[in-house]
């Protein structure tokens, strides 16, 4: 899959053709020093096979024999010396020195008999040498095409999906492959001429193969076609043998070249046939596949028909020259099938690595053709071979760009449109905020970039009502790897996770290719690349909607912290405006009896007046002003305090005790250090049972911090209201208490940097305060 879909891909040669491809590179070596050796040899303008049968394989810049030869004529002798009909047989090459070594004028005269045994006529040959048009045309050329024929059939064996069909075309190509790589060799020293002669019985034999199996078994009497196939395969084995035997032994084998020559042409008829007869009963997809595959099996015989006209017409036999280039038609046209419509229903996503092989090798040959037919065009004036090698090169370097374009083009197309179609989506979704347009742009540009059939953003959630899911789709989904669902080949769906930050927003289900057509490792990359830009833009979006709704919801705790702001401060005020009211009522009430006022009293009166001031500003801004904290005298501040509780002092009869060092100073504010000394006094005094005591007490703890203690002789309170004292808010033990007294403490101590607690010892409940050391 990659990374499941890119597990998709099995490599072309993987270890099950490890073998056959190191027996091909050691075959390829005897070959190529084969057709080395024989440059420089002579040889009779004419070529003869391994068993001394004339071939009609020829160049047109030879001078050939007069009169020709049948080929089903032998030679048996040479410049009147009969050669041995018996085992050893001499190879053709050294069937070429002898006449080179007996001939007259360089004329060699060769006598041959018919399969009758009667001599015909003899034979005229002008003895020339083997040199490099000969070396290029019959073993360059055709090893190319060799390679290029088995490099297709291992890619079949290996991507293929259905078994008798890739066997079959791997039969056929590795049996092309011998007889294309052992040609040149077969006609000179005939040291691989045991692989021709098995390729010469096996090509056809896999010809019949391919029309039962090709794309899928016939459904007509299946059992006796592939019973007598593989009867006929057995009999095709023997007869190689036999061939293999009578290269040795000087058997006559022209019954059996006669039988394998004519058995070639009907071989690839039927196959025709069988296609043609497939496409016939098959409609939609399936006659579409059969179509590409077809074009390169009908070509070749209609392309090798034209030449054997246009042989007739110059006299002189040219298959041979179009060979190499014949036989490619067929794997061409099966390779495009399947790259294109899947005709052998392959899980393979293609790689450009793996058109690397073909397209170098095609660009090879057609450079080394066209080098050779330079070659043979100025054959009659003076040649720099380095101007020939030259020429070679800048037409392997053109045919190399002209096939990595049409690559690009024809099976890479998505390689092209890559930065596009990136810049598509890019554009579309910055202009999106809603998830539905996301998904609708991240569909629109995958239907348009692969071509696919359908695309679509599911979400992961919905994953579960999907069908042909594996198992762990969504653990494996959800962990960034992308899957196929569990279908055939060609309709099987893609599914790539849309991640973001380590979390699925979405899944990107994408349908087959059109025509059933490979995905390649560019479309995949395409596609993580879409699903990555539709995961990020689906975030986004959520990350914006959040912030839409978080911003509505501080709109709405805003609104509500002002009325809460305005409940706190409304009730911090009114409680705190008690007690100077109460030092002013009790103030009005002396003086209407007579008493004299004194200035301390006048003095004290006017400063909480303004500090009701303050305390209606505060009011008014709805905040509570910033206390500017400056050393001050504790003492003087709990005297302060003392005046606003006086009155509950004198009803109850309370003594006070005041245990504070007069020098000592607290960093404080005064106005609020007298507001929480006030409320902690009238507390006391509130708690206090009538002629108790109260007091302040400052001391030193055992880690040397200051404690203010400011305690009463009270009862105290129950365990339940004291483990919630600090922790909530309205907290009173007093039927018409508010409970804002403590709460106005701990707001105080807090912006002083005071720590307050409560305790109960020795008879006594305080409250203390934990002063930091004084300045």
């Amino acid at each position: 899959m990659v990374p499941a879909a890119s597990s998709r891909v099995r490599p072309p040669w993987g270890h099950r053709l490890f073998l056959p491809v190191l027996l091909a590179l050691v075959l390829t070596g005897l070959a190529t020093v084969s057709a080395s050796s024989t440059l420089g040899k002579p040889f009779p303008s004419l070529l003869l096979d391994a068993y001394h049968f004339y071939s009609l394989v020829e160049l047109p810049s030879w001078e050939g024999p007069q009169p020709l030869p049948h080929v089903s004529h032998r030679l048996v002798a040479v410049n009147g010396q009969a050669l041995s009909g018996r085992a050893p047989l001499s190879s053709p090459l050294a069937l070429y020195a002898l006449t080179a070594d007996t001939a007259s004028d360089s004329v060699a005269r060769l006598e041959f008999v018919d399969p009758r045994g009667q001599t015909s006529p003899p034979v005229l040959a002008r003895v020339s040498r083997l040199g490099a048009k000969e070396f290029l045309f019959f073993f360059v050329t055709y090893a190319l095409a060799a390679w290029l024929v088995l490099w297709f059939g291992g890619m079949v064996f290996t991507l293929g999906g259905l078994p008798a069909a890739r066997r079959a075309y791997a039969f056929w190509s590795v049996m092309t492959f011998l007889l294309l790589l052992s040609f040149y060799d077969y006609h000179t020293n005939a040291w691989l001429a045991p692989f021709f002669s098995l390729a010469a019985v096996g090509i056809p034999i896999s010809a019949l193969w391919l029309a039962y199996a090709f794309p899928r078994p016939l459904a007509w009497k299946t059992v006796a076609l592939r019973r007598g196939l593989l009867a006929l395969t057995g009999l095709g084995a023997a007869t190689a043998l036999g061939l293999i035997v009578a290269r040795f032994t000087g058997w006559n084998i022209q019954p059996i070249r006669s039988a394998i020559d004519q058995s070639m042409a009907p071989s690839f008829v039927i196959l025709a046939g069988a296609i043609l007869l497939r496409m016939r009963r098959s409609t939609g997809p399936a006659r579409t596949e059969l179509t590409a595959a077809s074009w390169g099996l009908l070509t070749t015989p209609l392309l090798i028909g034209l030449v054997h006209v246009l042989s007739l017409a110059i006299g002189r036999d040219v298959r041979h020259l179009v060979l190499p280039l014949a036989v490619l038609l067929f794997p061409l046209s099966i390779g495009y099938a399947m790259v294109r419509n899947n005709i052998l229903e392959s899980q393979a996503v293609l790689a450009p690595r793996m058109s690397w092989v073909p397209f170098t090798l095609g660009a090879l040959l057609l450079s080394v053709l066209g080098t050779a037919l330079a070659y043979l065009a100025t054959r009659n004036v003076h040649t720099v071979p380095t101007l020939l090698a030259l020429l070679g090169l800048a037409l392997f370097l053109l045919f190399l760009g002209l096939a990595r374009h049409l690559q690009a083009r024809w099976f890479f197309p998505t390689s092209r449109t890559f930065r596009g179609t990136i810049e598509d989506l890019r554009d579309r979704l910055a202009a999106l905020r809603d998830l539905p347009s996301i998904r609708s742009a991240v569909e629109d540009v995958a239907v348009k970039a692969l071509p696919t059939l359908q695309a679509r953003v599911v979400e992961p959630g919905a994953l579960a009502g999907l069908s042909h899911l594996p198992s762990d789709a969504q653990a494996r989904l959800t962990q960034g790897e992308s899957l196929w669902t569990a279908q055939n080949p060609r309709e099987q769906h893609l599914l790539l996770p849309m991640r973001s930050l380590g979390e699925l927003r979405a899944v990107l289900l994408v349908a087959p290719k059109r025509g059933a057509a490979l995905y390649t490792q560019e479309d995949i990359h395409l596609l993580e690349t879409l699903a990555t830009l539709g995961a990020l833009a689906l975030h986004n979006a959520e990350v914006v909607q959040e912030l839409e709704s978080i911003r509505r919801l501080e709109v709405g705790a805003a609104h509500r912290e002002k009325q809460l702001t305005l409940s706190a401060l409304s009730e911090e005020l009114c409680h705190e405006m008690v007690y100077p009211l109460n030092f002013l009522e009790d103030l009005l009430r002396r003086s209407a009896s007579g008493q004299a006022l004194d200035e301390e009293d006048l003095s004290f009166a006017r400063e909480e007046v303004d500090r009701m001031k303050r305390m209606l500003d505060s009011l008014r801004r709805l905040q509570l002003p910033t206390p500017r904290l400056a050393p001050l005298p504790l003492l003087g501040h709990i005297q302060r305090a003392l005046l606003l509780v006086r009155e509950p002092i004198h009803e109850k009869k309370l003594s006070v005790t005041i245990d504070v060092p007069p020098e000592l100073t607290v960093t404080a504010e005064g106005g609020s250090l007298v507001q929480l000394l006030s409320n902690l006094l009238r507390n006391a005094a509130q708690a206090s049972p009538d002629t108790g005591a109260m007091g302040i007490r400052l001391h030193t703890s055992a880690a040397g911090q200051l404690l203010l203690d400011v305690w009463d002789t009270g009862p105290g309170v129950s365990a339940q209201v004291a483990s919630v004292l600090f922790t909530s808010r309205r907290i009173s033990t007093k039927p018409e208490g508010y409970g804002i007294g403590l709460t106005v403490v701990q707001r105080i101590a807090y912006t002083f940097r005071w720590d307050i607690s409560f305790l109960r010892e020795a008879e006594r409940t305080a409250f203390r305060l934990t002063l930091p050391p004084p300045p």
